[in-house]
């Protein structure tokens, strides 16, 4: 996760829903989230925690198989630095 920066994870204990947030500083998303994808660590964790998730994206399966994907992507409706 080096392009990802400001990492954060916050829990709403109403819901029990975790939420992520992080800036990502790199210039291709795609590729660098299939390079971290394809990391042995990062599989082994995913592998060790979906079991205590549920995915709110219809149809995904894992973190690892990637389509759909497991975590939803949300719109940046508001920023300040």
């Amino acid at each position: 996760m080096g392009r990802n920066k400001s990492y954060s994870i916050f829990h709403d204990p109403g819901t029990g829903i975790l939420f992520a947030s992080f800036k990502y500083v790199g210039f291709d998303f795609a590729g660098d989230m299939e390079r971290m994808r394809e990391n042995p660590k990062v599989r082994e964790w995913w592998a060790m925690t979906d079991g205590f998730q549920e995915s709110l994206v219809p149809g995904a399966k894992n973190s690892e198989s990637g389509d759909p994907a497991w975590w939803q992507e949300l719109e940046e409706v508001f920023y300040t630095p």
